[in-house]
């Protein structure tokens, strides 16, 4: 049996999860089906979608990051900034994705080069990057956008109207789905989670191969961060607040193994789409945000549960 097999079961039995969930929808509401409908509702797993594809080369090399949706918010604020001083949107851009390389950077060198634990590194850099997203931008938020910094997350083409967004994320997908699988890094990072050891006595830079993982996430989440101001049209401090809980779900119930060293981009997408699906459903039927919580939490303590069960299944297989 070959090692893609079971992946590939899981992803199918996630795609079974999207058509139930699809189906529990449709009883909610007769609109559910609508083409504009979910076109419209798409929009509102873009940006956490984009930061699960960027979190996925990380998890594969073992690693954790709490801390993207806190530098999500500190390229909104700095996004805020720039259109305010009449910056142009490419010299914008080119400055948050600089500043979110050296945010991810610092938690690389800090996990990789230093060896200290991700979790306490990213949950510290996810209070502190928050802070500095305060700093910077207020609680009072900005919402004097240019319109081409809008553009990305607010424009829609052709009929019935596609959100630019969404053609945007199906990019993005396909480059990691690049990267991850037909790439030696995407390759060093999955054979780093599975035995670090043994890749760096096979002579691979362990820590640059790490800190670039870090780096990418980061860069995720600046991408994120333009959606983001497009999409709602306004930057302050508490942005993203509370979605890595729904990013991390992405990439664990899409199959990525939390350890480490396994795991496929198809899989983080069907499970993005799935979330979607149950939340629009959960909307449709009134359910409070906390219980939506609730059960996106459960999913993640789940899926975590299912593949430490399927690893050791397989260990003891072989």
């Amino acid at each position: 049996m070959s090692r893609a097999t079971p992946a590939l079961r899981w992803e199918l039995f996630v795609a079974v999860l999207v058509v139930l969930a699809g189906a529990w929808a449709t009883t909610l509401s007769p609109y559910y089906l609508d083409a504009e409908q979910l076109l419209f509702s798409s929009r509102n797993f873009v940006f956490t979608g984009i930061m699960a594809l960027g979190l996925t080369l990380v998890i594969l090399t073992g690693e954790m990051d709490l801390s993207l949706g806190s530098t999500l918010a500190v390229c909104t604020v700095l996004l805020a900034k720039a259109s305010a001083a009449g910056w142009p949107l490419p010299l914008a851009l080119l400055g948050i994705l600089a500043v979110a390389a050296l945010l991810g950077a610092l938690n690389g060198v800090l996990v990789a080069r230093l060896r200290l634990p991700a979790l306490a590194v990213t949950l510290g850099t996810m209070g502190a990057y928050r802070g500095l997203a305060f700093i910077l931008g207020s609680e009072v938020g900005y919402t004097g956008f240019d319109d081409r910094y809008k553009w990305l997350g607010a424009e829609a083409l052709g009929e019935p109207p596609v959100p630019v967004m969404l053609l945007a994320f199906a990019g993005v997908a396909a480059a990691f789905q690049v990267v991850v699988h037909h790439t030696t890094f995407g390759r060093r990072c999955a054979a780093i989670g599975h035995n670090a050891a043994a890749v760096a006595y096979s002579g691979i830079d362990v820590v640059r191969t790490k800190i670039l993982a870090y780096v990418l996430a980061a860069c995720s989440a600046a991408l994120g961060a333009w959606i983001f101001v497009g999409q709602f049209g306004s930057a302050r401090g508490d942005n993203a607040n509370g979605v890595i809980l729904g990013v991390i779900t992405s990439v664990v119930l899409g199959g990525v193994d939390i350890n480490g060293g396994r795991g496929t981009v198809l899989g983080v997408l069907v499970a993005t789409l799935f979330l979607w699906t149950l939340r629009n459903g959960m909307g449709l039927a009134n359910i409070a945000g906390p219980i939506q919580q609730l059960i996106i939490g459960a999913l993640l303590v789940g899926s975590v549960l299912v593949s430490n069960l399927l690893a050791r299944r397989g260990s003891g297989a072989r």
